[in-house]
C-alpha cells in the first residue's frame, strides 16, 4: 500500500530544507530568466537556459545537502534527475507558454507559476527517484504494491 507523501515529520523537514534550496535556486532562475529577457533572447530559449542554470545548482545542494543520498552512483543519480528534470522542464515551458499566450500573464509570472507547480512535483520526484531507489526500483516496487 502506499503511503502518503509526507508521513513523517523527517519527510516535512526534508521538504523545509528543500524549499530552503529552492529558495537559493528560485535566485538563480529568476534572475538569470530576467537577464535572459533583457538580452532580448526568445521566451522559449530564456526559460530554457535559466532552468538548466537553476537544476545544476538544485541537483548539487540537495544531493550533498539536502537528502545526503550516497546509495547510488552520482552518474546514476544525475540520470535520473535529468529525467525528472526534463519532465519538469517540459511542465514548466507548457504552463508558461500557455500562461503568456493564452492567459495574457507577463512573462514573469507565468514563470512564477510554472515554478509554483513544479515544487512539490520536483520534490516527490526528487525524493522517491532521484534520490531514492531510481525509476526501475520505483515501478517495480509500484507494480508488487
Amino acid at each position: 500500500m502506499l503511503q502518503p507523501a509526507f508521513h513523517s515529520a523527517a519527510i516535512r523537514w526534508q521538504f523545509a530544507r528543500y524549499l530552503a534550496i529552492g529558495g537559493t535556486v528560485f535566485c538563480v532562475d529568476i534572475g538569470s530568466f530576467q537577464l535572459f529577457m533583457r538580452a532580448g533572447l526568445a521566451l522559449a530559449l530564456a526559460v530554457t537556459l535559466s532552468y538548466g542554470l537553476a537544476i545544476s545548482a538544485h541537483f548539487t545542494l540537495n544531493k550533498y545537502l539536502n537528502f545526503r543520498s550516497h546509495d547510488r552512483t552520482v552518474g546514476s543519480q544525475l540520470s535520473t534527475y535529468l529525467a525528472v528534470a526534463f519532465v519538469l522542464w517540459l511542465i514548466s515551458l507548457g504552463v508558461v507558454e500557455v500562461a503568456f499566450r493564452v492567459f495574457g500573464l507577463t512573462p514573469l509570472l507565468a514563470k512564477l507559476l510554472a515554478i509554483a507547480i513544479n515544487v512539490p512535483l520536483g520534490f516527490l520526484g526528487h525524493r522517491y527517484l532521484t534520490f531514492g531507489a531510481g525509476i526501475s526500483a520505483q515501478i517495480k516496487r509500484i507494480l508488487r504494491a
